[in-house]
């Protein structure tokens, strides 16, 4: 069974492939990346914009190419935080449909949640997973924070702080005071959605910051998803590279680390922000960083569902 996954977030238009024929099992045949930026403005306008559906538009016309390449038999497509937010997603929707011929589920914040969870924990065995366990997945427009025993999910939460959003509210301008009103909104809004104290013994995360803060960690020429799936850093590690990223301009930091999306890199001071406040709230000396993420979860939904059974584990061939 061949399958693909299509997660269009606010920020990133990701498509995954995979094969399964035994439950519990997938191989991976093709993983590709885009950034279409689609929740641009949309923080502040509630409509996506003409040139944000084109740039979408275009990559969902390369990613049909692709799919007929590898002759996949079902498809997947979902919507996140800009689709959910657009005042205008039913027009959008009914152009993709029409334009690209893809029928575009929109999630909402709980199931991004359960799914993210499980996208983060793919590949991970019963024992790599014993205790408490969270998942995060810093997006465009949100964050999901999930929280799992012994590999199950138990609950979660999609908070609207997101790398494109507070980039547009807050950070237009990087100085001390934009930087604290930033840091400031990110606890207060991690407050209101946890009301208790949360704790975990363990972080996955996943996505373009946890990631590319790796990627500077370890100092990559191009970005190397083997060497990034895996790495801990530590919660000083990002401190310190959060003070790094926000003393360089965007084409220094391109420069510097060339491994670094140069369509992420204006974004990336934000996402980092949320990552190091969301550490600290955990009281976290370590994070586990993950290539993988919520199009892994949604792969998993699929096979399970067309299986008609749910595997305790999913491992990756």
């Amino acid at each position: 069974m061949i399958q693909a996954a299509i997660d269009i977030g606010t920020n990133t238009c990701l498509l995954l492939i995979a094969e399964s024929d035994h439950i519990g099992e997938m191989k991976i045949t093709s993983d590709v990346h885009s950034i279409a930026r689609l929740g641009a403005g949309v923080d502040k306008t509630k409509v996506i914009q003409q040139d944000s559906y084109e740039r979408l538009r275009k990559i969902l016309l390369d990613y049909k190419e692709v799919l007929t390449k590898n002759k996949v038999e079902s498809v997947a497509a979902v919507g996140t935080s800009a689709l959910r937010d657009a005042q205008n997603r039913d027009e959008i929707l009914k152009k993709i449909k029409d334009e690209c011929g893809f029928e575009i589920e929109i999630l909402s914040g709980k199931d991004e949640s359960i799914w993210s969870y499980h996208g983060a924990i793919c590949g991970l065995t019963h024992s790599q997973l014993q205790g408490n366990v969270a998942t995060l997945d810093i997006g465009g427009g949100s964050t999901e924070l999930s929280f799992g025993v012994n590999g199950k999910y138990v609950n979660g939460k999609s908070i609207n702080i997101g790398a494109v959003r507070i980039k547009e509210r807050f950070l237009s301008e990087i100085n001390e005071a934009s930087i604290l009103s930033a840091r400031t909104f990110i606890v207060s809004e991690l407050q209101k959605s946890f009301a208790e104290p949360i704790h975990t013994e363990k972080l996955i995360a996943v996505a373009g910051t946890p990631t590319s803060l790796t990627a500077i960690k370890l100092k990559l020429e191009t970005f190397d998803e083997k060497k990034v799936n895996g790495t801990i850093l530590t919660s000083a590690e990002v401190t310190s590279i959060v003070k790094e990223i926000f003393s360089l301009s965007t084409e220094e930091l391109i420069k510097k680390y060339p491994a670094i999306h140069s369509s992420r890199a204006d974004i990336l001071p934000a996402g980092a922000l949320i990552f190091e406040e969301i550490i600290k709230v955990l009281e976290l000396s370590t994070v586990q960083i993950s290539t993988y993420g919520l199009r892994y979860g949604i792969m998993i939904r699929e096979f399970e569902k067309k299986m008609g059974v749910e595997a305790d584990e999913w491992i990756l061939k």
